[in-house]
């Protein structure tokens, strides 16, 4: 999560917050007609349902956000969570917010998700919400995810991934026809490494993890794009700096471009759970 993803997510916690709210994460849209506050939390619901959470759980909150997801979960379970991100933004947000409830058990810090230097089997439950893409080295993520764990704890994580697996050949045809979108991604969403959900399985595994499970969620994630890009709008409609009506025209066309990505079946939305044997 180091580096560039840090100054990425620097650049736009803050005006993210003004027009996607306090969570940054795809929601997951159960009915047409579900607006994306109530799909995020959902997301969080699914996400969380196999995870056997109660009041005495401890949360390990890697690539916390502003801690929307974090906040949402101790209101409903009142259990311990910890968050972490190299934002430090970020995380002055949610600290803030966090005093301002008075939630004592609810706490942020800087620190990077592949070396979080947590004591080793503190966590029953580690989370990663749309935070696992920017880190380049899945395994040493998975590897402290493991360490942190403690036996019989579980590992819940939803982000993008890669569908379709391409030879050298389409590769290359399908770069060279979108090159624009891939050299412009970057600039709205961060560094990327996005892996398929059998990849990703595989590095679980190598980390320590056992009974992987891997959904594809893609199409009911898939309306968040239309959501953002709507909420995108309307705030660019009202009084803001040149800079920040320029940086919505680019994310209004990151959305774009990610729309015609899963609609190509080239990218979608996966959700993985795996287990730390007792």
């Amino acid at each position: 999560m180091a580096g560039n993803s840090a100054k990425h997510y620097e650049m736009i916690t803050d005006i993210w917050q003004e027009f996607i709210g306090d969570n940054f994460h795809f929601g997951y849209f159960e009915t047409g007609d579900m607006d994306l506050p109530r799909a995020a939390e959902m997301m969080i619901d699914k996400l969380l349902e196999p995870c056997g959470v109660s009041e005495s759980s401890r949360i390990l909150d890697v690539g916390c956000g502003i801690g929307g997801p974090a906040f949402y979960i101790h209101e409903r379970h009142h259990c311990a969570i910890d968050g972490i991100s190299t934002s430090e933004r970020g995380v002055q947000i949610a600290n803030e917010a966090s005093r301002e409830r008075g939630y004592e058990q609810v706490r942020f810090k800087v620190a990077d998700g592949m070396n979080n230097h947590l004591p080793d089997n503190t966590y029953d439950i580690v989370w990663i919400m749309e935070a696992s893409h920017p880190i380049p080295d899945k395994e040493a993520l998975f590897r402290e995810c493991f360490r942190v764990l403690k036996k019989g704890g579980r590992l819940a994580m939803c982000d993008l991934v890669q569908l379709k697996v391409l030879s050298l050949r389409q590769g290359l045809i399908y770069f060279i026809s979108n090159i624009r979108e891939f050299l412009f991604a970057p600039k709205v969403w961060g560094p990327a490494h996005i892996l398929t959900m059998g990849n990703l399985s595989d590095e679980l595994i190598k980390a320590g993890f056992h009974r992987v499970c891997a959904v594809d969620i893609t199409k009911e994630a898939a309306p968040t794009l239309k959501c953002w890009k709507e909420n995108a709008a309307r705030f660019r409609a009202g009084e803001i700096s040149d800079s920040s009506r320029q940086y919505l025209d680019d994310f209004i066309k990151g959305c774009t471009n990610l729309e015609k990505a899963f609609g190509d079946g080239l990218m979608g939305y996966g959700m993985l759970l795996a287990h730390k044997e007792s």
